[in-house]
C-alpha cells in the first residue's frame, strides 16, 4: 500500500515539492525514478530561476536518464542555464554517452571548472578531450588537471606531460600522476628521483605505487639518495621493494630513523623473510 501511494505521489505534479525532495531518499529505488516522470521536477522560484536540487539528486542516482530527460536537453544542452552547474556535473562525470561528453565540452567549458573536473575523472572522455584538460596553456585549473592526472584511461603521452616539472607546475598534480597505476615506468622513474623531482609528497607517492621499478624504490629507499625519511617509510610499505632494500631500512647502521626500520622490519616478517 505505501509503495501504491508513494509512487503515485512521486509523479503527481499536485505533490508539494518538499515532499518530492523526501521522496529521493525512498528506499525503493522504483519510487525515486518515478520522480523523473513528475512534470515538477525542474521549477523555477518567484524571480524566475531554476530550482535544481530535485535534478540533482536524480542526477547523482540517474545519470544516462537524466542526460535524455527533456528539462536537462533544453536547459543544459540547448539553452545552458547556469543554474544547472550542478547537475551537469553529476550527470557529465558518470555518462558512457562520449557524444553527450565533447557536446559539453564545447558548451560549458568557459563557465564552470567543475564540469571540466567532472570530465576529467570521467573514463569514458575523449583521449583528445582529456589533452586539452590536462595543458596548462589550455587549462589554468589544477583541480582540473589533477583530475586528468587520476584518470585511468589518460592516455600515456598526457601523463608524461603531466609528470614532468617542465611542464606542469602543480606538485598536487605530478602526485596524482604518481599515484596513477597506467604511468609509464620512465615518469615514475623522473618522479621519484630528488634530482628531477623535489617535492617529497610526490616521491612519496612513487614510493608507493606498486608499478614502480625496482631500480626507482632503490633510489628511494636510499639514505644516500633519498634525503625524506618519510619516503623511505613509504618504500618498505611497497609490495615490490626487493628484500636487500628492506633489510638496509631495517638496519641501525644504514637507516637512522626508527620509524623507517620499524616499517621495514614488519615488511620483512610479513614475507616470511629474515
Amino acid at each position: 500500500m505505501d509503495f501504491d501511494l508513494k509512487f503515485t505521489e512521486a509523479r503527481d505534479p499536485a505533490t508539494p515539492f518538499q515532499c518530492l525532495m523526501a521522496l529521493t531518499k525512498h528506499p525503493e529505488v522504483e519510487v525515486r525514478h518515478a520522480l523523473l516522470d513528475n512534470p515538477n521536477v525542474l521549477p523555477t522560484d518567484e524571480d524566475g530561476k531554476l530550482t535544481t536540487s530535485l535534478l540533482e539528486a536524480l542526477a547523482r542516482e540517474f545519470p544516462e536518464e537524466v542526460t535524455v530527460h527533456p528539462t536537462f536537453v533544453l536547459h543544459a544542452l540547448i539553452e545552458p542555464a547556469k543554474e544547472m552547474g550542478e547537475v551537469v556535473v553529476h550527470v557529465v562525470g558518470r555518462t558512457t554517452d562520449v557524444g553527450l561528453i565533447e557536446h559539453v565540452f564545447r558548451t560549458w567549458r568557459l563557465d564552470d571548472w567543475r564540469v571540466r573536473r567532472a570530465m576529467a575523472q570521467n573514463p569514458n572522455t575523449p583521449p583528445d578531450t582529456l589533452r586539452l584538460l590536462s595543458n596548462e596553456a589550455t587549462e589554468s585549473n589544477g583541480y582540473v588537471r589533477r583530475a586528468v592526472a587520476r584518470n585511468p584511461n589518460t592516455p600515456v603521452d598526457t601523463l608524461r606531460l603531466l609528470g614532468n616539472r617542465g611542464t606542469e607546475s602543480s606538485w598536487y598534480v605530478r602526485q596524482a600522476v604518481a599515484e596513477n597505476p597506467t604511468t609509464p615506468e620512465d615518469t615514475l622513474r623522473s618522479l621519484g628521483n630528488e634530482v628531477t623531482e623535489s617535492v617529497g609528497d610526490v616521491r612519496v607517492a612513487v614510493a608507493r605505487n606498486p608499478n614502480t621499478p625496482q631500480d626507482t624504490l632503490r633510489i628511494l629507499g636510499n639514505r644516500g639518495t633519498e634525503s625524506e625519511w618519510y619516503v623511505r617509510r613509504a618504500v618498505a610499505s611497497n609490495p615490490n621493494t626487493p628484500p636487500d632494500i628492506l633489510r638496509l631500512l631495517g638496519n641501525e647502521t644504514t637507516e637512522s630513523v626508527g620509524s623507517v626500520r620499524e616499517a621495514a622490519k614488519k615488511a620483512l616478517e610479513a614475507r616470511g623473510l629474515p
